[in-house]
């Protein structure tokens, strides 16, 4: 689970870093991928076993919320 978790992650600054110029098109891939990420993985951490993974996940859900408003 935890590579899965760490190889999306990268695979989305991938997709982000080699995203076109279109602002809008970057905002609404950022704010897909974020979303995922909280779908997939927000109850999958605890933070006594995977500390690492569960401040990831914590800090992408505060993004993806504050990047809806």
């Amino acid at each position: 689970m935890k590579n899965i978790f760490w190889d999306y992650l990268f695979e989305s600054s991938e997709l982000i870093e080699n995203a076109t110029n279109d602002k809008k098109a970057v905002y609404e891939l950022v704010s897909a991928r974020l979303e995922t990420i909280e779908l997939l993985y927000e109850r999958s951490f605890e933070p006594v076993d995977s500390y690492e993974e569960f401040v990831a996940v914590k800090l992408i859900k505060a993004i993806s919320q504050v990047i809806k408003k």
